[in-house]
């Protein structure tokens, strides 16, 4: 299964972008290919959520659990249902000794058409890590204006 994994560091508090990323719902109007998040359900320790965002032109929807650990400031969420076969992966987010934090945001995935998965997972893979780096920069653009 591909994995692609970023990271960013972010100059704000850590409780300013563990909030950012924690709410969800707020993600459409803070991520520019992020179209839709509806929690659905919350429990402690964990939600689950639907998602729908673009990905190089097209729209891609799934509902996702996502086991959250505040105190780790860790996120792992796994598919539920969706149009990929496969996906999980992880938010992290751990303090750096300046006072800014760095942001990990991993993503492993399974597009579900093993006869065609040498030709569309590097494909997949570029937009993924494309929407994952403008993701994270979006989160330290906000985080940064909330600090300011």
């Amino acid at each position: 299964m591909p994995v692609v994994e970023v990271e960013e560091r972010i100059a704000a508090p850590i409780e300013t972008v563990w909030n950012l990323i924690n709410d969800v719902e707020s993600h459409p109007r803070l991520m520019e290919h992020v179209r839709s998040v509806e929690v659905r359900e919350t429990g402690p320790g964990y939600r689950v959520a639907a998602w729908e965002a673009d990905l190089k032109g097209c729209r891609m929807s799934w509902v996702e659990r996502e086991e959250i650990d505040a105190e780790k400031r860790r996120i792992d969420y796994h598919l539920v249902e969706g149009d990929l076969a496969q996906m999980e992966g992880f938010w992290q987010v751990d303090p750096l000794p300046d006072g800014a934090v760095k942001v990990v945001l991993s993503v492993a995935f399974d597009i579900g058409m093993p006869m065609l998965s040498d030709m569309l997972n590097p494909v997949a893979e570029r937009a993924i890590r494309e929407n994952s780096r403008a993701m994270l920069a979006s989160l330290a653009s906000h985080a940064g204006a909330a600090v300011a």
